[in-house]
């Protein structure tokens, strides 16, 4: 039995073309953010400020390597 048996569900596909400058896909947009929770609103404004900014998504961020250099001071 492949993949495809093994499956219960299926996905369906959406496709929906639209204009960019559409005023009902803001209007659809808005309402559906109104209509999360705060929370979730404030985690999603978080998330887009992390890919602006370029911090991982994870929370760790890159360091930077230390180097330490030992001279020997000759007296003279």
């Amino acid at each position: 039995m492949g993949l495809h048996g093994r499956l219960s569900r299926v996905i369906e596909r959406v496709v929906r073309i639209s204009d960019l400058h559409d005023d009902s896909s803001a209007a659809r947009d808005l309402a559906y953010w109104l209509s999360r929770p705060s929370s979730e609103r404030l985690a999603e404004v978080e998330r887009l400020r992390r890919l602006y900014y370029g911090i991982p998504l994870d929370g760790t961020f890159p360091r930077l390597q230390r180097v330490a250099r030992v001279l020997e001071r000759h007296e003279d």
